[in-house]
């Protein structure tokens, strides 16, 4: 069983992530949202609902001044630098006919579980 995405879409979500990861200095909000993008098109190819969108998640941070700005700073970098290769390779197996169910699967894995990591920081603890 093959599973096709939008060529178009998936094409989209990563010159997004791309063309941030070559900006010398994305917004986090940017960097944000092209991570919320690919998150959509590797749920698509994994047969998984979407994440439910934190377009406040960048603003959040912003306001946050301590060690927790800073590891979510960083998170991001991190999963940037994550999803880029992976979801490259799934568009290529996708282009090139193969079923990228299973490495969208697991990609899908890591990539909930860092965004999750990340709204944690985000969130508001009452300070």
């Amino acid at each position: 069983m093959q599973h096709q995405t939008d060529s178009f879409d998936g094409a989209l979500a990563f010159d997004l992530l791309r063309r941030n990861a070559d900006d010398a200095g994305p917004s986090l909000a940017t960097r944000w949202q092209s991570l919320d993008d690919a998150g959509r098109v590797i749920a698509a190819l994994a047969g998984e609902a979407e994440p439910p969108p934190e377009p406040n998640f960048a603003a959040r941070i912003e306001a946050i001044a301590d060690d927790r700005h800073r590891l979510a700073v960083q998170g991001v970098e991190d999963l940037s630098a994550m999803i880029e290769p992976g979801l490259a390779a799934l568009l290529y197996v996708c282009e090139n006919g193969g079923d990228a169910r299973a490495p969208a699967v697991a990609l899908w894995r890591e990539f909930t579980a860092s965004r999750v990591a990340l709204l944690a920081l985000a969130a508001d603890r009452g300070d």
